[in-house]
């Protein structure tokens, strides 16, 4: 019995030594590891409040940012949000710092510099210049609200771009760009992810056609394309989206009939189409709707022999009907 357990211990105490160290470089190893990891994660959040420091350096108006210094956490700065987002580090996940009077060029920001970035909301500043390629940079991007500023040009063809590209912005719930002076044609893939809820790009110069991934953004509650320069068939702009329940296209130079379809946006509450070139009768679908309340479809070609019809409309609004 003796040699027995003499010869089991013999047997099993090289795996022991083998077990403890092993156990020993694990910890070793991870005691070493977990400086530099520290160390490149506090190089980030360094990184990021650096390139905000850069572009606030070219502010006209600084004295709103006096506590974005290199002497404190950006996590500490007016406007900013840090979270974890998955490392041990902070990382900055929001910047907003709407109506403060900021009056400078956006495309001098380093958009790269902010990999986790959520939300970015300049609105109710003075910013002008034009929207750089670069933001596409932001693919976690779920907020951009830059309206009502000063931008003009063109927005860049890297918007929406495909899920597998490096630099996208199919994660966009709000995309704002209300009132500002954008100019040119719209890229077809703009509103390409679905997870869209709100599109805003009223007030400015936009000309050509409705991109037409708006009739795949299933999830929009509303948008604004009004008082632009749009052409098309408004029968073929739009698709079924369940949830909207605002729509205004007033003022621009689309032409058509109302389509059916719209009847299927069962939400809806208010339609605003005046302004336009649209013809044909107003389809009983869109009259009937529950939940419409606001229904302008004056200065157009509209015409509504039905009697029944007319009267519905008439309740729903108390405005010019047809041209």
């Amino acid at each position: 019995m003796k040699s027995l357990l003499s010869s089991k211990f013999t047997a099993t105490f090289p795996t022991l030594m083998m077990v403890m160290v092993l156990s020993l470089l694990v910890l070793l190893f991870s005691n070493l590891c977990l400086p530099v990891f520290s160390m490149a994660t506090a190089s980030n959040i360094e990184s990021q409040g650096k390139a905000l420091l850069q572009w606030k350096a070219t502010l006209e108006t600084q004295e709103l940012l006096n506590t974005w210094t290199s002497k404190t956490s950006p996590c500490n700065w007016t406007g900013i949000t840090c979270r974890n987002d998955g490392h041990l580090m902070p990382t900055i996940t929001r910047v907003q710092l709407e109506q403060l009077g900021l009056e400078r060029k956006l495309e001098i920001l380093n958009f790269s510099a902010l990999p986790s970035l959520r939300v970015l909301n300049l609105s109710n500043n003075h910013i002008h210049g034009y929207i750089p390629a670069s933001i596409s940079a932001l693919s976690k991007l779920a907020i951009l609200d830059l309206s009502n500023n000063k931008l003009t040009s063109v927005i860049p063809s890297e918007f929406g771009m495909l899920p597998n590209e490096m630099a996208n912005l199919t994660n966009l719930i709000i995309l704002d760009l209300f009132n500002n002076n954008l100019s040119s044609n719209l890229p077809p893939n703009l509103v390409k992810g679905s997870l869209l809820q709100y599109l805003g790009l009223g007030y400015n110069n936009f000309q050509g056609l409705i991109p037409i991934s708006l009739k795949n953004s299933t999830n929009l509650s509303r948008f604004r394309l009004d008082r632009n320069l749009f052409i098309g068939d408004v029968s073929q702009s739009f698709g079924v989206h369940p949830h909207l329940d605002y729509i205004d296209v007033s003022f621009k130079k689309l032409s058509g009939t109302l389509s059916p379809t719209w009847g299927a946006c069962l939400n809806l509450t208010s339609l605003k189409i005046s302004g336009n070139r649209i013809n044909g009768k107003i389809p009983w679908e869109i009259v009937q709707l529950s939940k419409l309340q606001l229904l302008d479809i004056s200065s157009n070609n509209l015409n509504g022999k039905d009697p029944k019809r007319v009267r519905k409309i008439i309740s729903l609004i108390s405005l010019e009907h047809g041209k």
